[in-house]
C-alpha cells in the first residue's frame, strides 16, 4: 500500500502537494519504509534525459545521506520538469535467487521465473522435502559443518617483548 500511496502522491498533478501523512501503518518518511532513495532512482530508466540527470548527480554514496523528504520533493519537481507520466515509470519485481532457484532454473529452462519462484516457496514450506527432491530428480543439499580454524596456543601467555623479539629483528 505504501507504493500506491507514493505513486498517487508523485503523479497527483500538483507541484507543491504535501507528502501524505502517516495513516494505517503507512509512513513514507519512516526509517523502515519500503520507499527508499535507492528504490526511486531506477524508476525513471525509460526516460533518458531524467535518467542521465539523476545518474550524473545522485549515483554516488551521498544519496544514502540525503533525507527522504528532500529526495521525495526533488523527484516530484523532476517529474514536473521532465514531464514524466505514470506510464513512463518502470517496475522490476525483486526475486531472491538462492541455490535451489539456480538448480531448478538450469534443470527446467522451459519454466518461467515466477513458476520457479513458486516452486521454491512450496519446497521451502513443505515438510517432506526429501520426497519432493527425489521426485524432481535432485539431491537434497547437505549442510556442511564449519570447523573452527583457530589454533590454540596451549595456555601460553605471550608478552609483547617476546613477540617482537621472535618475529622482528632490530637493527
Amino acid at each position: 500500500m505504501a507504493y500506491k500511496t507514493f505513486y498517487n502522491w508523485l503523479f497527483d498533478g500538483q507541484r507543491n502537494s504535501q507528502i501524505p501523512a502517516p495513516k494505517n501503518d503507512i509512513d513514507l518518511l519512516k526509517y523502515n519504509s519500503p520507499i527508499t532513495n535507492t528504490f526511486i532512482l531506477p524508476l525513471f530508466m525509460r526516460n533518458g534525459n531524467l535518467n542521465y540527470y539523476l545518474n550524473q548527480y545522485f549515483n554516488n554514496i551521498g544519496l544514502r545521506y540525503m533525507s527522504r523528504e528532500e529526495m521525495f520533493k526533488f523527484i516530484k519537481k523532476c517529474v514536473f520538469d521532465f514531464k514524466i507520466k505514470r506510464r513512463d515509470i518502470i517496475f522490476y519485481k525483486f526475486t531472491y535467487q538462492d541455490k535451489l532457484y539456480t538448480i531448478l532454473r538450469d534443470r527446467y529452462p522451459q519454466f518461467k521465473n515466477d513458476d520457479i519462484n513458486l516452486l521454491v516457496e512450496i519446497i521451502n514450506k513443505s515438510k517432506e522435502k526429501q520426497t519432493i527432491f527425489e521426485s524432481l530428480g535432485l539431491k537434497l543439499p547437505q549442510k556442511k559443518k564449519i570447523k573452527n580454524k583457530t589454533k590454540k596456543l596451549g595456555g601460553k601467555k605471550i608478552s609483547l617483548e617476546s613477540f617482537i623479539s621472535e618475529n622482528f629483528s632490530m637493527v
